[in-house]
C-alpha cells in the first residue's frame, strides 16, 4: 500500500509537444538521373506487383511493398529539394510526368486488391453462413434425388 501512495504523491508530468521536425538542408543541385532511374524502378516495380497479384503470389508482395516505399522516400525527398530550387530543371517536368503515368499503375493495383479483397470477404461471409445442419441432399445410382429427408424439405418449403 505504501508504494501505491507513493506514486501518487508525484504530481503527473505535462506532455511536451514534439519539436518539429528540422526542414532538410540541401546542398547542391539535386541528382536527377538518379531520380530518372528511380522512376524506371518504381514502374517495373509497379509491372511485377500487377504480375503477382494476377498470380496471386502474395507472397512477394510484402518485399516489394518496402522497396516501393524505399523509391518513394527517396523520390520525395528529391522533390523536396528540387522545390527549394529558384527554377526547376527540365529534367525535373519529364520526371513528374513520368510520376503521373505511374499514379495509373498504382490505381490499377488497387483496384485489383480491392477486388480481390472483396471476393475474399464474400468467400468468408458465404462459410461463415453455410448453416451445418441443414441437410445435403443426395442422389441416388440413378440420379434422382434421394427420398431421405425429403418430407422435411416439403414441410420446410
Amino acid at each position: 500500500m505504501q508504494f501505491l501512495s507513493s506514486a501518487r504523491s508525484t504530481p503527473p508530468q505535462p506532455l511536451m509537444p514534439a519539436a518539429p521536425a528540422p526542414a532538410p538542408v540541401f546542398a547542391g543541385e539535386p541528382d536527377l538521373a538518379a531520380a530518372r532511374a528511380q522512376v524506371e524502378a518504381l514502374d517495373a516495380l509497379l509491372e511485377d506487383e500487377f504480375q503477382a497479384l494476377r498470380e496471386q503470389r502474395f507472397e512477394r508482395l510484402e518485399q516489394m511493398q518496402t522497396d516501393k516505399v524505399a523509391l518513394l522516400e527517396s523520390l520525395q525527398l528529391t522533390a523536396n529539394h528540387v522545390a527549394t530550387l529558384p527554377d526547376r530543371p527540365a529534367l525535373w517536368a519529364a520526371i513528374t510526368e513520368s510520376l503521373a503515368a505511374s499514379r495509373e499503375a498504382f490505381r490499377r493495383n488497387e483496384r485489383l486488391v480491392t477486388r480481390q479483397m472483396v471476393v475474399v470477404r464474400d468467400a468468408l461471409r458465404a462459410l461463415q453462413a453455410a448453416d451445418p445442419t441443414a441437410s445435403v441432399d443426395l442422389y441416388d445410382r440413378l440420379g434422382q434425388m434421394s427420398r431421405r429427408g425429403g418430407r422435411r424439405l416439403y414441410s420446410e418449403a
